[in-house]
Order: C-alpha cells, then structure tokens, then sequence
C-alpha cells in the first residue's frame, strides 16, 4: 500500500462540516484481493485491534465492521477504520468515516476520517497504513507504541484546560477563533474585531508588566514601594553572599530563582544551613540571581484578577498521598499519579506529581526517604510549594474571601499594568483582612493557570474562561460581516461589484479572487488566491470590517472553507467546469461542491441564488438561511413563486433593477446606468450586477446607498479587468476576457452578437486539466460564432503534451463543419494573438480567451504606442472599456 498523499481539510468541506483527513492510496500491491482472501488477515487485526469489533461502519450496528470483514472488503475500508480507532484509543471521539475509489485505472483509494486534533490525525493515517502492511506480510504491529505515540502528539498539540476554557466560551458566545501558528496563540474574532490569546495573556497585557512578573525580585520592590505587603529578601550570586543574609534573615527561609515559574526551583521553610545551601544550588540551574526571602508562615492562596476585578480564588495544597500501610511514597505517588485528572505538565486539570531533587529533599527533611512505608492514614507532603505544576491540588475558596483581599489583589495587578493577573497571598484566613494578619503577597503571576478555577478538588468550578471572553468582548461576537461567492462564471466580477460598493460606504473591505488579495483597492498579493488560505489572511488583517470572498471549487475540495460561516452567500450560476478532478466527476458532483457555500451559514444570514439557473435554484432545500433570488426577467415562474409568499428577489423590469419584496418593489436604478452591462446586452453581467444588489441589500443598505454605490460601475478599465475587457483602436475592436468553460465562453458570444462587426475573430484555447469532453465541447460552443479561429495552448499544460488540447479543439470543429482555411494552430498564446490582431482589418472583433492577460495588454499598449508614433492614431481615437468576468 502506497501513500501518495495525506493532508487536513481544516474547514467544513465537501464530505463534512468538521474538519477531515483526506488520504490517497494506491492498493495496485494488494492485487485486487479483499482482506478475506489474505489468509487469516481478518483475524491478526481484530487480535491486534479488538476494540474494532465495536465499529457499526455502514450497518448502522456494533459489529458491523466485522460483518464486513467477513463478507470481504477492500484495504483502503479497512486502513480508514484503523485510523479511527487509533485516534479513539488516543482520546480522540470520533466516528465519521468514507472510503470511495477516486481511479479505478490505478487502483487509487480516497479515505476520509474526521479528527480533533490535526497533527495526530495526520500520524495516525500513516500508522494505520503501517498496520496494515505489517500484517499482510505476518509482522504482528506494535498497535500500543502506536496509540502512544498519538497521546503525545495529542498532548503536545491540542489546547490545554486554561486555553480550552477560553475557546469553549467563545464558542457559546459565537465568537470564531484560529490558531496562530503551532502554539498557544489563537486568534479571537474577525478583521478590525479580532482579540488574541496565548494562555491566559491577551494582546493588552502590557510587555512591560510581564517583563516586572517574571523578575520576582523587581515585582517585589515595585510592590513594596506601592505600600503592598511583601516578604522581606534580597538578591543573592554566590554561597557568601547566601549564608550571610541566612544569618540575617534570623528564622525560616524561602530560597527561589529570580526568574522562574510553575514553583520550578522553589524551596520553603529552610532552617539549617546545610539546605539553605542545597536550595541554592537548585535554583541556580534556573537563573544565576537566587532569590531568599522570609518565609511567610499560613496557607498559600490564588486570586485570580481579570479586568480590574477578583474572579475566582482557591486554596493551593501541596501535592501529598496517604499511606495505605503497605506502599512505599514512591508507589503511592505512582498510584496518584493513574489519577485520569493528572497529566503530563498542563495537558489536564491536575499535573502528574513530580519526584524530583526539591521533593526529594522535602521527604528527606521530614525524616522519610523515597522507599518508606507510611502508616495507613498518615498525610505525607511531597513539597512545600503548593503549585499545580509540580502536581499540587486546590480547593476553591472564592465565595469567602474578605474584601479587603479581593481590593488588594486588584491593587497588586494594577500596579504591574496587567490586564489578567494571578496574585499568590500568604495568609492564615482568606476570610479575614490581610489588615488583621500577617500576610503577603509573595509573587504575581502574569499567566496564570486557570485549571485550579476551572475543577478544583473541592468547592466551585468557576467558569473564569468566560470572565476573560467578556473582558475583551464586553459586547457582540467579535465578527465582521463575511461575504462568499461561488459558482462557475461570474465570481470575481461579482467581488468586485460587492467590494467597490461597500467602499463606498466608507468601509474597509477585504477581498480575495483570481487575480489577488486585495485591502479596499490596494493589492495585497497578486495570483490566484480564492482558496481558503486567502480567506484567512483577509479576516486576520486588523483593519477589515468586510470580507469579500471568492470561493473557488478547487479550495473547497483541498482545504475547505476559510471560514466558520457566512452572513451572505452568493451562487451565480453552476455549469462544467473542472469535472475530472478530486473525483468530482458530473454536474451533480460539481453542484453538491458549491452548495456548501449556501449550507454553511446560520438563519439569520442571507443565501443569493440564480434563478434562471435550475441547478442553483435546486439548492433553495440545501440551505437554513434566508433565500434571495435574482433573474433579469421579472416574470421568472421561480422568483414570482418566491414573492408570492413574501420572498425576496432582485430583478430587472423594462430595464430598471428592482428589489422586490412580497407585493412591493424597490427601485434601484436603470441598466443603462451600468456601463459593466453594457447597457444590459452583457446578460450575464447584468446578472452579476443582480447578484451583487442582492448581497448589499442583505447586508442591511438601502436602495438608495446601493444605486449611489453601483452607477457607473464599468466606466474605468480599473473596474473590472480582464472580463469583457474592451479597447478600440482606428476602427479595430479588440477584447480580452478570461472565460475558461463551455459555459462562459457561451454567455461571452451572446453578448458579442448585439455588436456589430464584419469579422470575429477567435483566439481560443482552454486549460489541459479539462475532460476531453469538456474541450469538445468547449469547440462545439465556439464552432458556429466565428470567422476565424487561431488555437493556442496554455503555457501550463497541466499534464497534456504540447499541443494535446489544441488537437482536441481542432479536431471537433473540423466534427462541426469548420473549413480547415479558417482554423489555424499556434500553440503560444502571445503569438496567435499577434497573428490575430495582422488578420483583422477595420470594423472587425479580435477576442482572446487568454491564460495571462498582462502580456497581452503590452502587446496592445506597443501597437497603439507605434500607431500614435506614425501619426496614424489620435489619443483621443483610443477608447477602452471594461466589462465583467463570463
């Protein structure tokens, strides 16, 4: 079994609404034989994986898949579900499932699993590829090293408790969020809305406090010359320096690094000099300043602040076990240590107890060593410092704290400028005044853990996650309006159209398409960039409060959406185009691919459809949200069913745009208006137009701001490039347009019809990744319209052999009755257009359906330079238009 690739889809895609793996396989080694003609293989898996008996598979029933098995079943089935299980026996609560044959001729499998976390989810495809291969040749597979191989990843990747608390709140408040990069930094929101995390730290906690938090000797002083109770210590370098302030220290010590965290390093209630020493020398391995203070005698507290205000506060214990009378501390802490609670560092609500040199020496001190047996019931403490990192537990003690406590602790973060803040108290009694007692503060935690709120050992869990979405969310969702156009034709036109009309509201709009990423209309990145990498790059930039997204089909299948969900979806039209690829082989296919648009969206947004096309129009039952039809015929049976029971539509009446409602109507303004219709002869731009009213009209403007917005729309070449885009030069009509389908290049003809021309002249050629019936019927669509045809080829074959498609045009309008003297075959697209251009004469049309328009228009801009040079041209001769995208 060959691998040929593995990815992630991240976003709701064409197989589910949660995020997948996708794999493709080649099982040409397997023969063609299922797993119950490979001698006992069935049987060496289930005793491998047993918990597989459990899968229903398509039986809809437990044992299900062992029903299969037996029937017989192809090895790219089987790999899928010991993928899943591999990830269930890591954690992960997952069922969904598909495999399906992409290539027969190569014996080529796609299989489809869902997932928590991607990095696992991505290991356990090749582990199950592993598996499989191990025992088709009698290796029996280490399925144990495998599963733990997944719950490290698991641990190291996925968010833990503190971040965890954070997202789920967003997620009640519907607040989207994405992780930045491969850590614990998350993006909360949309655009100019966004906020960002990492752990507890959000992007307002000042530097410069946690720069002060992380010294611990400077967050003293600072604290101290505020008038906040400290220990009394110092700063230490060497041995002298150590056993000299001991000695004035005159009773128990702490000793601690400067810089440190989690209690790494810390010893407590030092007496002798001898562990003073010891002490000392451990917290060097952690900074070369040491740290001895004072030791503060009473109960270690935690008060957690969140803007300005205490949230929750617990009782830190150290971490302890309770002699059985049989076991040694060593294995009392090993059974803890099995506690489901307790993980590795903060991957769980409590943290495996940690044996090292400070516990070590802590047990020593108490008179025990590692291998004594404790009484039954006898209370051992493994460590003084009471932190969760080093496997201590808390108890939640918020509803008593004294109010002078809760004022001090908000006192104490203020002083350090931060936003979110653990405050460590030593104090006898939270529920008396530190102003009674003898308390300190004796660290300030600019990160703190949230476990310890979240589940404590006892008392109240506190949803502190949420205290921190409202902190920097105190209103709304942290969303920007989003924008989505799919379909086949139309859609960077359509973006277009959108994204010049919401800048007219004064508004920063991101938008992606085929041509780039663009901020308002400064490029930010030229190419193809309609996928859902682009998408996240517009709703990551600070600024955008619009998104305007192009969604082409190729994204969707290999990585989804870009997004949660959008407040409008577009569908210009759906017709053939790229079918061949991903295994998407028809119109039903292609159709289900778009459909996701309209479907990935909640009941308040809005979902724009064609009504004139019956394969957009079917997808009316696909979606939750709120349908707007646009046609160019009011009288469509589709849209007059619609409004009559309240609907809404955009359409065109005797040439005025409207939007109607039930029985009413809006206006909006006259085509004519519109030179991107050309004063509506372009009907599929006049359809495009429709559609973009419709989406700013969802977006909550009025008639009125749409018709200021879209008047004149097409009049610059800006506008719209690169469809129906239209230069006049001495008499010659020269037009560049990007049509790639039979479905395009149809509505671009139609359109040209109403012009009047001697000859059209064609310079044709389509992408060599298009089904060989595609192609011909590209040709077929082109054979009745022209007079003269050049054929040309993309630089990009895309898997053709040069010269491929063009044999494959020629050759079916030969099949149409074209004469072969009006057909001619030059494989350089600048080239035929040269030749195009000598062939035309006065009052002719030369129309390229070009791969990169850019050359072509330095090819133009030199004739109309050396026309200009030769006298034979006035500037004021020279006219260019701009029209929309087929």
């Amino acid at each position: 079994m060959k691998i040929h690739h593995v990815g992630a889809m991240e976003g709701a895609n064409f197989f589910s609404y949660q995020p997948v793996i996708r794999g493709i396989v080649d099982i040409s080694d397997w023969h063609g034989k299922m797993t119950k003609e490979i001698g006992d293989f069935n049987q060496r898996l289930l005793k491998a994986i047993p918990s597989l008996a459990a899968h229903s598979c398509s039986r809809g029933k437990v044992g299900g898949f062992i029903e299969r098995l037996e029937e017989g079943t192809l090895p790219g089935h089987v790999l899928e579900h010991i993928a899943l299980e591999l990830l269930n026996l890591a954690g992960e609560k997952t069922r969904y499932g598909k495999t399906r044959l992409l290539d027969e001729t190569k014996n080529e499998y796609e299989i489809i699993y869902q997932y928590e976390c991607k990095e696992a989810a991505l290991e356990a495809f090749y582990y199950a590829a592993e598996i499989m291969n191990e025992l088709r040749n009698g290796i029996e597979p280490d399925v144990a090293l495998a599963v733990q191989s997944l719950k490290t990843i698991r641990a190291r990747h996925l968010p833990g408790p503190s971040t965890r608390a954070i997202l789920e709140a967003c997620s009640r408040r519907g607040i989207p969020y994405q992780r930045l990069g491969e850590g614990s930094l998350y993006q909360l929101g949309y655009g100019r809305l966004q906020r960002r995390i990492q752990a507890a730290m959000t992007d307002k906690t000042a530097c410069i406090g946690v720069d002060i938090a992380s010294d611990k000797q400077l967050t003293r002083k600072i604290l101290q010359e505020a008038a906040l109770p400290v220990p009394f210590g110092m700063v230490v370098r060497s041995e002298e320096e150590l056993l000299e302030n001991f000695k004035k220290l005159q009773g128990s010590v702490v000793v601690k690094p400067c810089k440190g965290n989690q209690g790494k390093g810390v010893s407590l209630n030092l007496r002798k000099e001898a562990d003073v020493l010891a002490a000392f020398r451990l917290a060097e391995v952690y900074d070369s300043k040491v740290i001895i203070e004072e030791y503060v005698k009473g109960n270690n507290y935690r008060l957690l602040v969140v803007g300005g205000k205490m949230v929750a506060a617990a009782l830190r214990i150290p971490p302890l076990v309770v002699g059985d009378g049989e076991s040694t501390i060593k294995e009392l802490v090993e059974k803890e240590n099995k506690n489901p609670l307790r993980g590795e560092g903060h991957e769980n609500y409590l943290t495996k107890i940690i044996l090292d040199s400070v516990a070590i020496m802590d047990i020593k001190r108490q008179g025990l060593a590692l291998n004594t047996i404790p009484p039954k019931g006898q209370r051992i403490f493994l460590r003084q410092s009471a932190n969760l990192s080093t496997g201590g537990t808390a108890t939640d003690i918020t509803d008593i704290v004294h109010p002078d406590n809760a004022q001090l602790a908000v006192y104490a973060a203020s002083i350090l400028g931060l936003d979110i803040a653990g405050v460590d108290f030593i104090l006898q009694d939270i529920s008396k005044s530190y102003l009674e007692q003898d308390g300190k503060i004796i660290e300030i935690n600019a990160a703190p853990g949230l476990r310890m709120h979240l589940q404590p050992s006892a008392g109240k869990a506190r949803d502190v996650g949420e205290e921190i979405v409202r902190l920097l969310f105190p209103q709304g969702n942290g969303r920007i309006p989003v924008v989505s156009v799919t379909g086949t034709n139309g859609k960077t036109t359509t973006v277009r159209l959108i994204s010049k009309m919401l800048q007219k509201q004064k508004l920063c709009v991101g938008m992606t398409s085929t041509e780039g990423i663009f901020i308002n209309d400064k490029i930010l990145c030229k190419g193809d960039l309609s996928g859902p990498q682009s998408a996240q790059v517009v709703l990551r930039h600070p600024e955008v409060q619009v998104a305007v997204l192009e969604t082409a089909r190729g994204g969707i299948l290999r990585s989804g959406l870009g997004y949660d969900y959008a407040d409008v979806a577009v569908i210009t039209n759906i017709s053939e185009d790229h079918l061949g690829q991903y295994g998407i082989d028809d119109l039903e296919d292609l159709t289900k691919v778009k459909s996701l648009v309209a479907e990935v969206v909640r009941k308040h947004s809005y979902v724009i459809l064609n009504a004139e096309d019956p394969n957009v129009l079917r997808l009316v039952n696909n979606t939750t949200g709120k349908v707007v039809l646009f046609s160019t015929k009011l009288q469509n049976r589709a849209v007059s069913k619609h409004l009559s029971i309240g609907g809404t539509a955009v359409v065109v009446d005797k040439g005025r745009i409207l939007v109607c409602i039930g029985s009413t109507s809006n206006f909006v303004c006259h085509l004519s208006k519109i030179p991107l219709t050309w004063g509506g002869k372009a009907k599929h731009n006049v359809q495009n137009v429709l559609a973009a009213v419709g989406a700013c009209w969802a977006l909550g403007y009025s008639v009125i701001q749409i018709r200021k917005a879209i008047c004149g729309f097409g009049a610059n070449i800006e506008d719209n490039p690169g469809r129906l885009e239209y230069y006049e030069v001495n008499g010659l009509k020269v037009i560049l347009d990007y049509a790639h389908n039979p479905g395009g290049v149809k509505e671009v003809l139609n359109t040209l019809r109403n012009l009047k021309y001697k000859k059209l002249i064609g310079c044709v050629g389509l992408p060599g990744d298009r089904l060989d019936s595609t192609i011909r019927n590209f040709a077929s669509e082109i054979a009745g319209a022209f007079d003269y045809i050049f054929i040309k080829e993309d630089q990009n074959p895309r898997g053709r052999k040069a010269g491929e498609v063009a044999k494959i045009i020629y050759d079916q309008l030969i099949t149409e009755g074209l004469k072969p003297n009006k057909l001619n075959i030059v494989l350089k697209e600048q080239e035929a257009f040269k030749q195009a251009l000598k062939k035309a004469t006065k009052g002719d049309i030369v129309i390229v359906f070009y791969e990169k328009a850019e050359p072509l228009r330095k090819i133009l801009k030199q004739i109309i330079t050396e026309n200009m040079a030769n006298d034979k041209l006035d500037e004021a001769d020279i006219v260019q238009k701009v029209s929309l995208e087929v």
